[in-house]
């Protein structure tokens, strides 16, 4: 209920400003639509309206919110990808000169042993799609990189540099607090005694007035690290993660559209490809129905090869989260360890502050990397995988089958024909 409270208060005060920003901004955007620069964004997003991208255009980082002031945030990728109106027999022959790459593609069968086999498998897929040898899909896994990679940056700097750094400033400053004022919360706690003798011992002589002194202290500042990591987690962190990834979701589900599109068409082409020719155009006819057939074997396998780097590089995504939490966890549990190092090696504490430094800690690193489990799913629920037009649902093995038995049957009925004439 305290967090929601405190998530609420400050989103409007983002949101605050996210107004008052765009109020500063509005007489320049307005100065822009005129003249050759408005003439020239017009032209831009007339062409952006007809698939004309350029190749190398590549997401950029994007300022929506305060959310994007800790944590980077990707624009949604432009699609590049040809669609089915465009798909001309000069497409198609492109389309079946750039499969080449992926049909007669040596892979290698003894793999380093010192590579993740995900980056084994990342390799082979670079070079089946074409990377580095301007092919359609090249723009396809650098985009599908720099998302990985902004989605890594982003976990990586939340578990391992501001969860430890603020569990860290927690530990300071109360340790500060408890070393310059011993009778700190003294005055409030020994109500609690009702008169008793403040030098009550515990087991290993622990004075039970001092632990709860330093207990209370040291419990006041992780509470506040804790509650303040949970609030990072739960608005920008999460709104950033989840925008890239919806951003993500939305130009996979676009490509693949079209994709699916252009491999009904290409089969459509190449089962009909011979009703317009005659006998005369024999080897024209040969050459269309070679290329339509395997322009529309292309699409399927680009389908299946991109779903394969999807899932290689969520993959990486999943791993590297679960490496940042361990190593989050270590870094925290090291801080610990040294902090106690340092306090009875340069100054000799009291048991009490040393029991309730242990204690605390315990309970930071305990409830923040509980917190911190849940990264993996609340970033990956956003994807909307089951609405993408995927490799299983083009039937490419019936429509393989229906191709060929049809294309017998046709060359049977004119040789019987033959027969009789």
């Amino acid at each position: 209920m305290f967090v929601n409270i405190l998530l609420v208060i400050y989103r409007a005060i983002a949101r605050f400003f996210a107004k008052l920003r765009g109020l500063l901004n509005m007489n320049a955007r307005t100065a822009g639509k005129s003249g050759s620069s408005y003439t020239a964004k017009q032209l831009n997003e007339s062409e952006h309206a007809h698939g004309q991208y350029n190749n190398d255009e590549l997401p950029t980082p994007i300022r929506d919110g305060a959310e994007s002031l800790i944590f980077k945030q990707l624009s949604r990728p432009r699609l590049s990808e040809r669609t089915a109106a465009d798909l001309t027999l000069e497409e198609a022959r492109h389309y079946m000169q750039q499969s080449d790459i992926f049909y007669t593609y040596p892979f290698e069968l003894f793999a380093r042993s010192d590579f993740f086999y995900e980056e084994v498998e990342e390799e082979f897929l670079n070079n089946a799609l074409g990377l580095k040898r301007h092919s359609i899909d090249e723009r396809f896994l650098k985009i599908i990189d720099m998302f990985k990679r902004t989605l890594n940056d982003n976990t990586r700097k939340l578990m391992i540099y501001i969860a430890p750094l603020t569990f860290f400033t927690a530990l300071l400053g109360a340790t500060f607090m408890a070393l310059n004022d011993q009778n700190f919360l003294s005055l409030f706690l020994s109500e609690i005694f009702n008169g008793q003798d403040p030098q009550l011992k515990l087991a290993f002589g622990i004075s039970a007035h001092s632990l709860i002194t330093f207990g209370s202290l040291f419990g006041v500042a992780i509470l506040f690290a804790f509650l303040f990591i949970l609030l990072l987690f739960s608005w920008p962190f999460k709104v950033s993660q989840q925008r890239n990834l919806l951003n993500l979701d939305n130009y996979i589900t676009s490509k693949f559209a079209r994709i699916n599109n252009n491999f009904q068409v290409a089969k459509r082409r190449a089962l009909n490809v011979e009703r317009n020719k005659r006998m005369s155009q024999a080897e024209e006819l040969k050459e269309e129905a070679g290329i339509w057939t395997m322009s529309y074997q292309w699409f399927a396998m680009r389908l299946m090869l991109c779903e394969l780097m999807i899932r290689n590089r969520l993959y990486q995504v999943r791993r590297n989260t679960t490496l940042y939490w361990l190593s989050g966890l270590g870094i925290c549990a090291t801080i610990m360890f040294l902090f106690l190092v340092a306090i009875n090696y340069f100054i000799p504490a009291e048991r009490e502050l040393v029991f309730a430094i242990v204690l605390s800690s315990l309970v930071y690193i305990l409830l923040t990397f509980l917190a911190l489990q849940r990264t993996t799913y609340i970033m990956l629920s956003v994807l909307e995988a089951n609405e993408w037009s995927r490799f299983h649902m083009l039937d490419l093995h019936n429509t393989i089958q229906d191709h060929a038995g049809e294309d017998k049957v046709q060359i049977v009925t004119f040789r019987d024909r033959n027969r009789l004439e």
